[in-house]
């Protein structure tokens, strides 16, 4: 994020009194963190601000929330919050479908909206846009921008952040882990974010239901293309069986990447509504957002995402079908 874009911003904020903050369904680490991040930076500046979810935080990442619980959309009890916003700051969302009908009703205000993201937006929806692909995560965006405001990072601010860059980028595992990310990271340890505590949440506090659920999805993994295209299925009949959830599934589609030999892992999740949720994910070699388009998805180079009307079977064959091209 570049000096004019912060100055823009820093206007934006000393402008106004009362913002809402918001993330994609379903949240990350990188959207929660982000949202928890800027949260306590305007209310440290004395600012009116709510973070409004439309799905509870998973549990390992609640933390976050501390003495400051991250409040879930009705649209009876909410309406009016996001009437009188004068600014509502969407992060991490490249599409606005990703707001179900908190989105509608944001649509429907007269409030500004900023979108700050470092996924390539579907269709711009904000009236504002702060896009910037190149980066890690959106919480390193927010790191640009508190730093670039010269906000006090204190620790909350810091742990929010070492979070966000952390799960954007597997714990500096995935691609996108450039030299500044480091930097980051070790600016946040030093301010007091404890990263021991943060991985720990991150990784080693799953609940029972999620390894249950793993065990199962791990037993129908297949390879195709001569070991080059790994994919599992998850059935809502398993996320029943193994009492787990939806949120349960984050982070699943990274295993079959450590096996030897595979370029491309693909995870197709059965949805209620009657979609197959579809996570794309590379090894680096090849571009996978590509193939996520032509599924009406999208997202970075190696990393993406879509969501299919149709029967489980009928969209993997399909989806397999055209991953195959990727190697000819």
């Amino acid at each position: 994020m570049q000096k004019t874009h912060i100055e823009q911003i820093a206007q934006i904020i000393e402008q106004n009194q009362r913002f809402v903050l918001t993330t994609h369904a379903n949240p990350d680490g990188d959207g929660i963190g982000s949202e928890m991040a800027l949260f306590h930076y305007l209310r440290n500046k004395g600012k009116d601000v709510t973070v409004l979810n439309v799905d509870r935080s998973p549990e390992n990442l609640q933390f976050l929330e501390k003495d400051y619980p991250i409040t879930i959309f009705q649209k009876p009890v909410h309406s009016q919050l996001i009437e009188q916003a004068d600014i509502i700051f969407v992060l991490d969302i490249s599409d606005w479908k990703r707001l179900r009908e908190l989105g509608e009703v944001i649509l429907e205000t007269a409030a500004e909206t900023v979108c700050i993201d470092h996924h390539i937006l579907e269709e711009p929806f904000a009236n504002k846009d702060y896009i910037f692909a190149s980066a890690s995560s959106t919480g390193e965006l927010i790191y640009d921008l508190l730093s670039g405001l010269g906000a006090d990072l204190n620790i909350e601010i810091c742990e929010a952040i070492l979070t966000a860059v952390i799960a954007d980028t597997g714990c500096f595992r995935f691609s996108n882990t450039s030299p500044k990310v480091f930097q980051i990271a070790a600016e946040m340890q030093a301010r007091g974010a404890d990263r021991v505590m943060i991985y720990q949440q991150l990784y080693e506090s799953q609940g029972l239901p999620r390894i249950r659920l793993l065990a199962r999805v791990l037993n129908n993994l297949r390879l195709d293309c001569n070991g080059k295209i790994a994919w599992m299925e998850i059935s809502q009949k398993m996320l029943k069986q193994t009492g787990s959830s939806i949120k349960d599934t984050e982070g699943l589609s990274d295993f079959p990447r450590r096996i030897q030999g595979v370029e491309i892992a693909l995870l197709f999740m059965e949805l209620p509504d009657g979609k197959v949720k579809i996570s794309f994910r590379s090894k680096g070699r090849i571009v996978i957002n590509k193939l996520a388009a032509k599924f009406m998805g999208g997202g970075h180079a190696f990393a993406a995402g879509a969501a299919v009307d149709g029967a489980l079977a009928d969209v993997r064959d399909d989806v397999l079908f055209h991953a195959r091209y990727l190697f000819e």
